[in-house]
């Protein structure tokens, strides 16, 4: 006979904790000659376990030191597995019961990121989604080796194809991301998707998802020469760009190129028949003396 399992509502667990046989000897109870101070630690005040800034502002360090405290009462407090559960439990609306403060020896962030894990725990896929060529390949790739590039190359697929799959079969299978090769493919044999195939044990760090691998750049293929009638290799020839050739070969004729002087010009031959005569300003046999 299958036992069936009752979720009890958040008003149910606070009427549990209301009635615990122990309540009135907890520990954030008022104290007896004090009521404004706590039962289980006189030095704190009897609403230690609220949220933060509930009576008066106060710092990081200061909240920090009195959640600390407060944690140390709970841990002595004899209603503290019930005061957890309900704080922890859901409402209707599908938030914490008691969204601030101490409860049950835990912060609000602790109980907070406890409610996001139960959320977004995977569910292992059908065994269906686990056929494609693709991921079994990379499976019975990565049962006989964990390095990036020889997985890949064992698989038929390039590293970055191969490092996604390993992360999608991890998901299939329901695990975290950070899970250990060895215990994804223990998880994938219970499964029994690694029948006929011997397993190559790691030391058990090895994780089942690689970190982001940068593929390198391949070098350039070494050229081949003839020298004496045997090859000898060549060191690549860098290319240039084009333009900046041209560019260069040009500014090189512009400062090659002779200047002309007044000599020159005046010197220079007369025009054909029919055009206007050139008449030199000064006489050809002077020269101009160079300014001092």
């Amino acid at each position: 006979m299958t036992e069936q399992t009752t979720v009890k509502s958040s008003a149910q667990l606070r009427k549990e904790w209301l009635e615990h046989r122990f309540f009135r000897y907890r520990g954030c109870a008022p104290h007896p000659d004090d009521p404004m101070r706590m039962a289980g630690d006189p030095s704190l005040h009897v609403g230690a376990h609220h949220g933060p800034d509930a009576f008066a502002p106060e710092g990081q360090k200061e909240r920090r030191t009195r959640e600390e405290k407060a944690i140390e009462v709970c841990l002595n407090c004899p209603v503290m597995v019930a005061c957890d559960r309900y704080a922890s439990s859901v409402d209707g609306d599908g938030k914490l019961a008691e969204p601030d403060g101490v409860w049950g020896g835990r912060r609000s962030l602790e109980r907070h990121k406890a409610l996001i894990r139960q959320r977004v725990a995977a569910v292992a896929a059908p065994d269906r989604q686990f056929q494609t060529a693709q991921k079994q390949a990379v499976l019975r790739a990565l049962a006989g080796c964990w390095d990036p590039f020889e997985v890949a190359a064992a698989a038929g697929v390039d590293v970055r194809t191969a490092n996604w799959q390993r992360s999608s079969l991890v998901r299939l299978l329901g695990l975290p991301k950070g899970v250990s090769r060895m215990r994804a493919l223990a998880a994938a044999r219970e499964r029994g998707l690694l029948e006929g195939l011997d397993v190559v044990a790691d030391d058990g760090t090895v994780p089942a998802v690689p970190p982001p691998t940068k593929t390198t750049v391949p070098a350039e293929p070494t050229q081949l020469g003839l020298w004496g009638g045997q090859a000898v290799a060549k060191a690549p020839v860098a290319r240039r760009r084009r333009r900046s050739v041209r560019r260069r070969a040009r500014v090189r004729a512009r400062v090659a190129a002779p200047v002309p002087t007044l000599d020159d010009a005046l010197n220079a031959p007369q025009p054909a028949p029919g055009l206007a005569r050139v008449i030199p300003l000064f006489p050809a046999n002077r020269r101009l003396e160079a300014a001092v």
